[in-house]
């Protein structure tokens, strides 16, 4: 049983919009919310990015940008 009085949302999907909804309730709530964002991947690919990889200017490591460098504080990541 969940004792806890904090409403809880969570957020299927990490994409601009899941990123900057978490990124809102955070900010507005703070400590007063618990966020919990899932998504199938650990980071997010901007979609011209892929272009520098498929070109070979970039590896795809270089375009990854880890979900975990732009969580707020109090948005608990899952996968």
């Amino acid at each position: 049983m969940n004792t806890s009085s904090k409403p809880r949302v969570l957020v299927l999907g990490a994409g601009f919009g899941g990123l900057e909804l978490t990124s809102l309730l955070s900010e507005t709530f703070g400590d007063g919310i618990d966020v919990t964002l899932i998504d199938k991947s650990d980071a997010f690919v901007f979609g011209f990015s892929k272009l520098d990889v498929m070109f070979g200017h970039k590896t795809a490591d270089a375009v990854r940008l880890p979900y975990s460098n732009y969580a707020k504080p109090g948005v608990h990541l899952l996968r």
